[in-house]
């Protein structure tokens, strides 16, 4: 159980993470190295491109308010709260922060494409699912929550 969510945790924090680093630290000047470009995607790159002011001016188009507020909290959502479920800190904390962010991306941005259609609200909706699990199931014992929790367990016992 412990491994699996683990697993669960590295592939979905890995996800976010990714996706909010060029919300906060891309533009045009910061290319992206070619082993990167190959191994996280072209759209990788382009969101790199695109950086923060790209970000805000698709949230400003959403009818987002504040768009340059929020461009920020959620680009630090996404890449802190993926780095933390990555780690299992505050893994129910990040998996709540997260999928809030999902169920508000689906609405805003996928609903209106349908479930499977492109642009749809499949992937978004996979990982709101995963942040649920997560929520819920807590992050296991291979975390730091995990390893903060035996901690406090011995030194109960002392």
């Amino acid at each position: 159980m412990s491994l699996g969510l683990l697993l669960l945790r590295l592939i979905v924090g890995g996800t976010f993470a990714v996706h909010g680093y060029p919300k906060l630290f891309g533009g045009p000047s910061k290319p992206v190295p070619p082993e990167a470009a190959r191994f996280l995607g072209q759209g990788f790159v382009q969101a790199m491109g695109r950086g923060p002011a790209g970000f805000v001016e698709t949230l400003s188009g959403l009818g987002v308010p504040l768009p340059k507020v929020m461009a920020r909290v959620v680009g630090g959502v996404e890449l802190f709260g993926g780095l933390l479920l990555a780690l299992g800190w505050h893994t129910r904390l990040a998996a709540l922060l997260l999928g809030g962010e999902m169920a508000v991306v689906i609405w805003k941005v996928h609903w209106r494409n349908g479930l499977s259609a492109p642009g749809g609200f499949e992937f978004p909706l996979s990982l709101l699912g995963a942040c649920l699990a997560l929520f819920f199931g807590g992050p296991g014992r291979i975390s730091v929550d995990g390893l903060e929790a035996a901690v406090d367990c011995c030194r109960r016992r002392r």
